[in-house]
């Protein structure tokens, strides 16, 4: 079975290191949920949700060790995973860990995925940022409890911005795009374009600018995969298709 698997080639190098972005190519799910929908929460069959998640593990190397989600709710709750062994760790919107064999999954349809690695103190972290994340601060809140909490510099910090909608499909109205121009000032402004009478977010460029103000290297923010709402056979999109459909997901962890 055949599944699209993004990667970030500059992690690479990093043996024990396993992470990537899926779309919806394989899986067994049907209908508006069709391929590897991996939510139990949209209205897919339950079975063929667990059969989708077990052959994608297998399919990226993950045999042993779990696939950590969270219920997300588009805020900025970050957890601290300590435990490997669970399935999923609350709610949130960001997850982190030093264990090993602790996966740790993003479920998005048009939101940003981003994974975070520490490479010298082996630890990930990841984060759901749609523009409510952006609006809460979330990135920039990972990178100083990576900072506070683990002694991580922000230089020291990589991350892989993955699939998400782009500012070529995604129109917002003010009620989204005046608050955050309020939060973050210009750089939100730039990543604001006018077409037509209408607006547009980037919302991958606003996280990559957040990201390089908390003090990330530009160097070290990969981004990684097209726009899901312009690429139906590869993603699941909300946006795009205005009513019920799958979840992709994006994980990383180190294997021991």
């Amino acid at each position: 079975m055949e599944f699209t698997w993004l990667k970030v080639p500059q992690w690479e190098k990093y043996e024990t290191l396993l992470h990537g972005f899926m779309g919806r190519r394989g899986g067994k799910s049907v209908g508006p949920y069709a391929g590897l929908n991996v939510s139990y929460r949209v209205g897919d069959d339950a079975k063929i949700v667990s059969q989708n998640v077990c052959d994608m593990k297998q399919a990226v190397g993950i045999h042993d060790g779990r696939i950590i989600t969270m219920k997300q709710i588009h805020g900025d709750q970050i957890i601290d995973v300590k435990d490997r062994n669970i399935k999923e760790a609350g709610e949130g919107d960001g997850m982190k860990t030093g264990e090993k064999e602790a996966f740790l999954g993003i479920l998005t349809a048009d939101c940003v995925p981003i994974l975070f690695v520490a490479p010298e103190e082996k630890i990930v972290a990841v984060v759901h940022a749609g523009w409510r994340g952006i609006l809460a601060g979330i990135a920039p809140k990972m990178v100083r409890l990576l900072n506070s909490q683990h002694g991580i510099s922000p230089d020291a910090i990589e991350a892989a911005l993955g699939p998400a909608i782009g500012p070529c499909c995604y129109e917002v109205k003010e009620d989204v795009s005046r608050p955050l121009v309020e939060r973050w000032g210009k750089i939100a402004e730039l990543c604001i374009e006018h077409r037509d009478g209408k607006t547009y977010l980037d919302l991958r460029r606003l996280n990559r600018a957040i990201l390089e103000q908390a003090g990330v290297p530009s160097k070290k923010i990969y981004d990684i995969g097209p726009c899901t709402s312009c690429s139906p056979d590869e993603f699941f999109s909300y946006r795009r298709e205005k009513k019920a459909t799958g979840r992709q997901i994006s994980f990383i962890g180190w294997a021991s």
